[in-house]
């Protein structure tokens, strides 16, 4: 595997990321959305939020990750752990895969209250693509807090 982000010899704009995959390269481009915040090169925070059910529904962060993984994995497959960090007794959180998942290749689970994983459950036969938006709530103290992964998911053909 040539890395052509680190030779420059992707064809990425200003504004992207290059990003290495097997046998290639994306480009990546992470804006944030109206109210957020851009706090690092992968993550977003919640400006403000208009009343309490807003800021319970609304990410109070958003984080991009990017995972690689070859078509021969096998399943299933944990590929992300998510979680508060630090986490507390009596934390509690639900995980919810909003987008990027129509056809049913991920899934997730509850390791305890407040760990959470998210699992390729089917194998994918073609190099693919995905973006999930994957979304855990936290239950602490009586009330909710929502945080947001949009993780990149590039499926390559395996090397023989």
């Amino acid at each position: 595997d040539v890395d052509e982000c680190a030779i420059g010899t992707h064809n990425c704009s200003a504004t992207e990321t290059c990003y290495n995959i097997q046998g290639g390269f994306r480009c990546l481009s992470f804006e944030c959305p109206s109210n957020y915040r851009k706090v690092s090169d992968m993550r977003c925070e919640r400006i403000s939020c208009f009343n309490y059910l807003d800021c319970q529904n609304t990410p109070v962060r958003i984080t991009y990750y990017q995972l690689n993984f070859q078509t021969n994995i096998v399943v299933p497959a944990h590929i992300f752990r998510i979680g508060p960090s630090p986490a507390y007794a009596g934390d509690n959180i639900i995980l919810t895969i909003n987008k990027g998942n129509e056809e049913n290749y991920f899934s997730t689970r509850r390791l305890n209250s407040y760990t959470g994983i998210v699992y390729l459950q089917r194998q994918v036969k073609e190099p693919k693509d995905f973006l999930l938006d994957v979304e855990m709530k936290l239950w602490r103290q009586g009330t909710y807090t929502t945080f947001l992964a949009k993780i990149y998911i590039f499926i390559t053909a395996h090397a023989y």
